[in-house]
């Protein structure tokens, strides 16, 4: 283990190559703007105008964005700009989908904040804003992947096992943008289920919220025995050919990233959000030309 004087604290995890020189991977952030621009300043991904400058690194964020926190679409308004900014100066930006971007796309929303509410006129303007025309609705049906495999990491919300792994990541979100694409607003859900119709957005084994070993709800890889799980992250892997799974979505104790099975299960959701009693500041950096792994810190974790 390594650590800097000061606030800023590393730990070393494990080796890495990578296809640009640096691959920076970000956990939950549930509505925390500012928390979110500290951690990509701090990364050297975007200079103090918030503006990107990570002409050297990919940004890969596992998704949950959105919900508890007042800040969500502040959040998505800078990654789009993000996204924008590093096609034209060099450097990538990927985001998954989370379990709660999923739900809220489903229609529940039990965690979404009043300020949200608000910030679109209503209950009615949020669910326009998140529909298939809204500027929120597209990014999530078009821009977001369920998982990604980047260089020889594998990349999933919460977990995926080898079952579903067995024709590819590439089928998998393919599969998982035909359903997006096609999910109508929330009162279209509404009225498909009048007419006893049931969207797959509900019940596609990779959006299920009653399916909980899918790859935006499993907690197994987090929580089970490592004799458990270890077996399963080989298989994975094996069939993604990755060195390492990277997830988020099961916090972690006390802002640490924490890693399972011989670093090949690598957890980086740390409470990032102050609104889960967190709030934490830290993120996952990969580096080609040394070929390492580091968990990087910044504040009091």
């Amino acid at each position: 283990m390594k650590k800097e004087k000061g606030d800023k604290k590393e730990e070393k995890v494990k080796e890495k190559d990578n296809e640009l020189n640096r691959l920076i991977a970000v956990g939950d952030i549930h509505g925390d703007y500012e928390h979110f621009i500290s951690i990509l300043q701090h990364a050297n991904l975007i200079d103090e105008d918030n503006n990107w400058i990570g002409t050297d690194a990919i940004l890969v964020q596992v998704g949950d964005i959105v919900d508890r926190g007042n800040d969500t679409f502040k959040i998505f308004d800078t990654i789009i700009k993000l996204k924008e900014q590093a096609k034209e100066k060099g450097g990538i930006i990927y985001i998954l989908i989370g379990n709660h971007e999923m739900i809220e796309l489903q229609g529940n929303h039990y965690y979404t904040t009043t300020y949200d509410y608000e910030l679109f006129g209503g209950l009615e303007g949020f669910e326009e804003a998140i529909g298939p025309a809204g500027k929120y609705g597209q990014f999530m049906r078009q821009e977001m992947n369920v998982t990604m495999v980047v260089d020889d990491s594998l990349f999933v919300h919460a977990g995926i096992v080898p079952e579903y792994l067995t024709e590819g990541v590439d089928v998998i979100n393919e599969h998982a943008r035909e359903i997006l694409l096609d999910t109508p607003t929330i009162e279209g859900i509404h009225q498909l289920y009048l007419q006893n119709v049931t969207h797959p957005i509900l019940t596609d084994p990779l959006f299920d919220l009653f399916n909980r070993l899918n790859p935006l709800w499993n907690r197994e890889y987090a929580n089970d025995p490592e004799e458990v799980v270890c077996p399963k992250v080989e298989k994975a892997l094996e069939l993604t050919n990755t060195k390492r799974m990277i997830i988020g979505h099961t916090v972690q104790p006390y802002g640490k990233i924490r890693t399972r099975c011989n670093n090949k299960i690598i957890l980086i959701d740390i409470g990032i959000s102050r609104c889960i009693g967190g709030g934490y500041y830290g993120y996952l950096e990969i580096l080609k030309d040394k070929q390492e792994v580091w968990a990087r810190y910044l504040g009091r974790n």
